[in-house]
Formats: C-alpha cells, structure tokens, sequence
C-alpha cells in the first residue's frame, strides 16, 4: 500500500479564536486532570470514566478535551512519518500506550472516547493557515456536534494549555480562518469557501451561522457505510476542484481506500457465488443420482419437478452477484468468465433435465422406463 506522509505542526500562537462560551470550567479541568491511572488503560475505560462522573455534555466535552491536551505529548520525532493509512484504533493504543503522538493521534483519541461517551464527534482532514501563510502539509482536528450545532477543536494546537484552551468548541465560521478541510462539507458552512479564497485570506465573516442542511449533511454522512463515505468525499473534492499537490494526494489516497473495500466487496461477492453454484450443483447432482435410479423411492410428479427448483435459484442469485464484480474497481483478482461458463453449462444441463421431465411425464407409465435408455447421454 503507498504510504502518504502527514506532517503537523504543534504551534500554539496562531491567530485569534474565540470558543464557545462554556462558562466556569475550572472545576471539570480539576476533576479531568484527576482521572485515576487504571481508568486510562483504553478509551472506553476513559470514556466509562467520563459518563459517570461528568453528567452534562459540555462537561464531557470539556473534560475529554482536558485530558487528552494534558496527557499526550508531542513527539516531534515522528512528525514526518505518519502513515494515513493506519488503522484507526492502531492510531488511538499506539498513542495511549506511550502517551505520546502527533496530530492524527490527538485527533483519533478525542474523537474515540467521544464517540464512546455517546458524543457525535469526526476527526477531519486538511491543512492550516499559521501566521498569516498558508502551510500546505496535512493536519488532523476534530469536529464535534453540541445541541444540533457543531464546533471544531484542535487538541494539537493546545497541547498542555493552561486556564483557557484557544481551539476548543470554536464556531466553523472563526475555524475556517486557520483550518481548511479537504472535504468542503466539514467546513460546515452556508456557502463554500474556496481553496483560492482561503489561500488569499478571504474567508468571510467570523460569525456567520451554520444552517440546518449542514447539520443535516453532516449526519447523513457518519451515517454512511465507510465506501460510500469515500465516494461521497472523493465527489465533493473533485467538484470543488483539486488545486494543489496536497489536495491531490488525499484525494488519490481517498481512491484507493475506496477501491481496497470495493475489492474486498467483489471478494466477498465472488465468494458467495461460487458457494451459489456449489449449491446449485448438489441439487443438480442429486437430482440426476434420483434419475439414475429410476426415480425409486416412488415420489409423486410435483416433488420431482421440484427437485430442480433450487438448481435455477441458486444460479440466478449466483448471476446476480457476477453481474457487479468489478462495477465498482477494476476486477484483475477473480475469474467471473471462468465461473460465469460453468453457470451457463449447469443451466443447460439443468434444462435438458427438465425436458426429460416433461417426455417422462407425457407418456403413459408402460413408455416411461424407456425413456432412461434413450436419454443416457443427458
């Protein structure tokens, strides 16, 4: 698999946000910064933690964010090899386990304990706007949904912050300013700022609110199966246009992770049709090993007709899982032309045993046992 390499930058002097008002939230920064060592094994645990002592969403929000500022640390040795492609959970226990990481594991351990502690949260991809200059390497933050609204939180950028953090719960409208998304609809926004726009500092006002059809967006999405996801991102990225090589690179890398669960679909589908036509060979098998013997035990003429029922069944359905390997990916891993003439050849086989039925059953009982000597061949 071709690794893509994400860099981030820790800086915590960027610009100027303003978070969501959250009130007093000394105490819950106290009480976070107290969680018991054997309660911050694993995210669930954490996210266990959480739900049983911070009764408020807000609360929990707040004191995930605590903890995973003041208890991961930067690893600047690694900031130039991160693979996008790891595994989600490789990203969130590799990190907790040394309690280090950069932005991706940040990101990936917020993100999962708020998911666990029942939080609609998604980590995003994009780059950033630091000092003024647009830094086009790959940074990862979180987007966080809070009374049909949603906010974006940076725990990289406020790694260790003491007193007031300065990206936590910010409005989509302030955090487009610094954090551009490769996917136009984690900006979240009215109307779409631009790449050229963002790169030109142009990216309207600071308080613009968001509308119900990005909520609404947004949870369609994270309601979709992980391809579609895919598909769906690759589509808005494309649409909005592909101006850089970092844009481009996550777009291909998006690609691919769409054409690695397409082919592990037409796996899964070839798979089963094959297992289609192994059924519908057993029945086929049995029928002619009932004829062989001269169709003894006696059954009656409508559970014989039958016996082949399950023959067409199990070759229509294998059929219908053909007809959509490779409509998704290039298919180069799986014979369909070799399994799609051995359907085709126990379809005719299978109809040659139906016309036999139908000569056996037109004719008197005296004729029928001829019939086995004539047909042979079938």
């Amino acid at each position: 698999m071709k690794k893509a390499v994400l860099a981030c930058f820790s800086l915590l002097t960027i610009g100027t946000v303003h978070a969501q008002n959250f009130g007093d939230m000394n105490g819950v920064d106290a009480r976070a910064l107290t969680i018991p060592p054997a309660e911050t094994a694993s995210t669930t645990t954490i996210a266990g933690y959480i739900n049983k002592h911070f009764p408020t969403d807000p609360e929990k929000i707040r004191a995930i964010y605590t903890w995973v500022t003041a208890n991961i640390r930067y690893n600047t040795d690694s900031m130039y090899a991160i693979n996008w492609g790891a595994d989600e959970d490789v990203k969130v226990t590799a990190a907790l386990r040394r309690r280090k990481g950069v932005c991706e594991n940040y990101a990936a351990i917020f993100t999962d304990i708020a998911q666990k502690a029942g939080l609609t949260a998604y980590s995003v991809t994009g780059y950033t706007r630091q000092y003024s200059t647009v830094v086009r390497t790959g940074h990862v933050w979180c987007a966080v949904r809070l009374n049909k609204a949603w906010f974006f939180c940076d725990p990289t950028w406020d790694e260790g912050f003491r007193n007031t953090p300065r990206y936590f719960m910010i409005s989509p409208a302030e955090f487009i300013q610094t954090h551009f998304p490769f996917d136009p609809l984690w900006q979240l926004l009215p109307s779409t700022v631009t790449e050229r726009d963002f790169t030109a500092g142009l990216t309207g006002s600071k308080t613009a609110s968001i509308q119900d059809h990005a909520d609404d967006s947004a949870l369609a999405y994270l309601a979709l199966p992980e391809a579609e996801k895919n598909e769906a991102a690759a589509y808005r990225m494309q649409e909005a246009g592909i101006k850089n090589e970092l844009q481009k690179h996550w777009l291909a890398f998006t690609k691919m992770k769409i054409a690695i669960v397409n082919g592990e679909n037409d796996m899964e589908l070839y798979n089963s049709a094959v297992a289609d036509l192994n059924k519908a060979t057993n029945f086929y098998n049995a029928f002619v090993q009932y004829r062989n013997n001269h169709f003894i035990p006696l059954k009656a003429e409508a559970e014989i007709n039958g016996m082949l029922r399950p023959v067409a069944i199990h070759i229509s359905a294998a059929w219908e899982k053909v007809k959509v390997i490779g409509k998704k990916a290039d298919n180069f891993q799986y014979d369909t032309g070799g399994l799609s003439e051995r359907l085709v050849r126990l379809t005719g086989q299978a109809q040659r045993q139906k016309d036999f039925l139908k000569r056996y059953f037109a004719v008197s009982p005296a004729e029928r046992d001829k019939l086995f000597y004539r047909s042979s061949g079938q």
